[in-house]
């Protein structure tokens, strides 16, 4: 990482990406013209005339890259890992760091804390940010914001994106830190802190043991602790965020006519039990009004998403997505196996054939195109016990990837009314499905891009933007000071006043 690069070797990795790029993308002149793509590399290359270090290098290629505007390709720069010695190791791995306390908020060029996870109560949230270490977060913003894209020309994506990836800009600039200075701004009073690692002491863990054994007789004698656990797997538990993939709720109290399904993710949990019991229980409970809440879904897997689609859909029969264009069926399975560490090699390679004849039968050709199948590609039945009440969908920048492709879909086939923010995910689709990960030859950054050309089975008009709300509503700093979620208050009122056209 402090080695500086060579010029040849940079130049070498430029032509890498260059030449698999063209060969590999599917879809790479969709936001940028070829011969603009083209200027942009052969300016990179000529302003490389003097060593530089791999992050230096990564920056200037990843602005390159952004240009292709998909938001699934990513060149990552070189980060060390926190890793203490002797016996304080699993000690460090079991605390939380200072920015893991921390929840941020990047809204108009301005940083405002948006959760307290800290000991000290005198941190106020929704407070501005003006400098962590001395850096503000706008010089970050500058630096780094040309590095990363959404889907086409949507803006909503790029703040909460940036929110996300705030703690690994401070952590390139300052290293890994146990403790961070920082400067707040809240009304006329402007202070510092000092936000350090969180150990877990003895005390705490002796009480959380107690409490955990407490719990596990409890449970025991009411055989609850399997069903938990059973509960956690079907619908997808993340225990580093303490959160549910899939949870179904009644946000009216006593009113079991309205129902709340937030889908934070499409990568944990057992998909088809968890919708099965799901829409089970809408039915039971006769759900006339559904809130289907997307935000901050940054998509997952096909599969997952298909089977939720497969309850929503009006009509008998559906398909979720269009084949996906590919640029060579020959290629596909061994770019696959690029991403792979190569101590692996040996293990898989017995399965390299199988697997790519496998690929080839899903692909055929048309129109001068290839083309393979993926889940959801085909007509398939839609579920008996679907739900046909009144569909409301919540979405927002951070809404994206496989979840745009379900907003989509939603969206165009008329089945909903969509209420927040333009989706950071393009309505037309994304470049993603097979997404591997290929280390350059000399900088080593790696560098991921997709391979497969996704589109809903549902096309819209414009190129370039996300899903669109049918009633904009964008929350305030003030409502993330006041808990408050004036998306979800806006459909609950059109509902509760017994007229969902009021909504419009």
């Amino acid at each position: 990482m402090e080695t500086p690069l060579r010029v040849e070797a940079m130049q070498q990795d430029i032509n890498y990406v260059e030449h698999n790029l063209w060969k590999m993308h599917p879809d790479l002149f969709l936001y940028v013209r070829e011969d603009q793509l083209k200027t942009k590399f052969d300016s990179l290359r000529s302003t490389i005339r003097q060593p530089l270090l791999p992050n230096q290098f990564q920056l200037a290629l990843a602005s390159v890259l952004a240009q292709v505007r998909q938001g699934h390709m990513t060149l990552s720069p070189l980060i060390s890992k926190f890793d203490p010695k002797g016996k304080d190791k699993v000690r460090y791995q079991k605390s939380k760091g200072p920015f893991s306390q921390l929840g941020f908020l990047w809204q108009e060029n301005t940083l405002y804390l948006s959760k307290n996870g800290t000991l000290d109560s005198t941190l106020v949230v929704g407070a501005k940010i003006l400098t962590i270490e001395g850096i503000q977060p706008q010089n970050l913003y500058a630096k780094y914001r040309p590095t990363f894209t959404s889907d086409g020309y949507n803006t909503t994506f790029i703040d909460q994106a940036f929110e996300r990836l705030l703690p690994r800009y401070y952590q390139l600039e300052l290293g890994d830190r146990d403790s961070i200075a920082i400067v707040f701004s809240d009304a006329d009073s402007t202070y510092r802190r000092t936000i350090v690692r969180r150990f877990e002491t003895a005390e705490k863990k002796a009480k959380v043991e107690a409490k955990h054994v407490a719990t596990e007789k409890k449970d025991k004698s009411t055989e609850k602790k399997s069903d938990t656990k059973k509960q956690r797997k079907i619908f997808g538990y993340n225990a580093n965020l303490k959160r549910m993939s899939k949870q179904l709720s009644f946000p009216v109290k006593g009113d079991s006519s309205i129902a709340l399904l937030k889908v934070a993710d499409f990568s944990y949990g057992s998909p088809k039990e968890a919708y099965r019991r799901i829409f089970h229980r809408l039915e039971l409970c006769s759900v006339q009004y559904l809130i289907l809440d997307l935000r901050g879904n940054m998509g997952g897997r096909l599969s997952d998403v298909k089977e939720l689609y497969s309850y929503l859909v009006e009509e008998d029969k559906y398909q979720f997505v269009q084949p996906a264009v590919i640029t060579s069926k020959f290629n596909l399975p061994f770019y696959q196996m690029k991403g792979l560490p190569g101590w692996s090699y040996p293990v898989i390679s017995p399965f390299i054939l199988p697997s790519a004849i496998v690929s080839w039968t899903k692909t055929f050709s048309k129109d001068g195109l290839n083309y393979t199948h993926l889940t959801g590609s085909k007509i398939e039945k839609s579920k008996a016990g679907r739900y046909r009440g009144d569909l409301f969908v919540l979405i927002d920048g951070g809404t994206f990837s496989a979840a745009s492709l379900i907003a989509a879909n939603l969206k165009v086939g008329k089945r909903a009314v969509f209420v927040g923010e333009e989706t950071g995910g393009a309505a037309s689709g994304t470049v993603a499905g097979v997404l591997p990960v290929l280390k350059l030859p000399n900088s080593h950054l790696r560098w991921r891009f997709g391979l497969m050309d996704v589109k809903p089975y549902y096309q819209v008009n414009e190129t370039g933007r996300g899903v669109m709300p049918d009633v904009p509503v964008v929350r305030s700093v003030d409502d993330v000071i006041r808990a408050k979620d004036p998306v979800l208050d806006r459909v609950l009122k059109s509902i509760k006043s017994n007229r969902v056209d009021v909504i419009y």
